[in-house]
């Protein structure tokens, strides 16, 4: 089984209508010691531009203050209503456009935002807490059972990987990540993929379902937010129709309260790789940069979080950006999150896309296809 690192090439799409017209973008080296952080420079290597980009913010960030704080009284955290996108016959033009200006200005930004309105129940938010915890407490004999000896498969140990390792630590506590995880490709029937207990199993796929349906709905406003922003036209279901046939991958991440690593952070910054993550959990402990300082993420059970991965930012030409996180070392005993990477599932096909430029916009990035094994 593989996940792919959607493709994107090195042309920029400039779309009038129906009218494509592709320019061959400029070439230039990119060296690991001088890589470029200005929106008119070309990227040709962004697996060594983003952990260069992360470094220089989270340094910048931490020089401020490397505690996070709440925003003030008066900056309330940004929860967009996406009511209006999921049930459009109940909504107006306005209404949809409302959104699209909202989460446009938070993708710009500092790449994330809650929000409401998906249509996902409290019985099945219940149900995933209430099973995620029975299988969290069990052995770890119990859980090894579910292990398949690959992260983004089945069950995960207590601090057997680095995830978050991009923005490296000078605290032996933190050379991996402090949380135990079980993870689930979509859909069920995947290669490779591993059956946990029935209850658990069973909510897992339920939600994963209907996030499906929030995704998509999703990915159509951020198409109309870049169509927007661009002053261009693009087909409302573009950004999900041009990932084909790929899928995503539910984490549900258990963040231990192991005895002397107290102090620890438990997830160190870093920013996803895909285009789309989305995220529910009922306990605080998510931390960002916002506005250039580390912020604490307001958590409610109801509310889902989406942060932007490096794909969206280098597919809308550097507009969007990748949100850059972490998980506090204050973060609630035993935090449970529920983490959906859209994209990072299986792919069979070369799905790709042009940089999207508006006119006379150069393209900054070239992305080369990974495979992940």
């Amino acid at each position: 089984m593989i996940r792919n690192l959607l493709l994107l090439t090195a042309l920029c799409t400039i779309i009038h209508g129906s009218e494509h017209v592709n320019s061959q973008s400029r070439y230039i080296s990119s060296e690991a010691t001088s890589l470029l952080h200005s929106p008119t420079d070309f990227v040709s290597e962004p697996h060594e531009y983003f952990p260069a980009q992360i470094r220089d913010i989270v340094d910048a960030a931490n020089r401020i203050s490397p505690d996070a704080i709440e925003l003030p009284n008066n900056h309330s955290y940004p929860v967009i209503d996406i009511s209006s996108w999921m049930n459009p016959s109940a909504s107006n033009t306005e209404d949809r456009q409302h959104v699209v200006e909202q989460v446009l200005a938070e993708a710009i930004s500092s790449g994330s935002f809650n929000f409401i309105g998906h249509g996902i129940e409290d019985t099945l938010f219940n149900r995933l807490y209430s099973s995620a915890d029975s299988f969290f407490s069990m052995s770890l004999e119990q859980k090894m059972l579910y292990h398949t000896g690959k992260n983004i498969i089945g069950y995960v140990a207590d601090r057997s990987e680095s995830v978050g390792s991009v923005y490296k630590s000078g605290n032996s506590k933190e050379q991996k990540d402090l949380r135990e995880s079980y993870n689930m490709l979509y859909p069920p029937s995947s290669e490779g993929n591993f059956t946990g207990p029935s209850g658990f199993q069973d909510a897992m796929v339920e939600f994963t379902e209907q996030l499906l349906t929030v995704e998509v709905v999703l990915k159509q406003i951020f198409t109309a937010a870049l169509s927007s922003a661009k002053g261009i036209e693009l087909p409302t279901t573009y950004l999900k129709d041009v990932e084909e046939d790929t899928t995503g991958q539910l984490r549900v991440s258990r963040y231990t309260n192991t005895p002397g690593f107290e102090d620890a952070i438990k997830l160190l910054p870093h920013s996803d790789w895909g285009t789309l993550t989305i995220i529910n959990s009922a306990d605080e402990g998510l931390e960002e940069v916002r506005d250039g300082r580390w912020y604490k993420v307001p958590a409610k059970k109801g509310e889902l979080h989406v942060n932007v991965g490096e794909m969206y930012a280098m597919w809308s030409n550097g507009l969007f950006k990748n949100n850059i996180h972490r998980v506090s070392s204050e973060a609630a005993m035993d935090r449970t999150s529920f983490g959906y990477f859209t994209s990072q599932g299986t792919l069979t096909s070369n799905a790709g896309i042009n940089p999207i430029c508006s006119a006379g916009e150069d393209p900054n990035f070239l992305v080369r296809q990974q495979n992940l094994m």
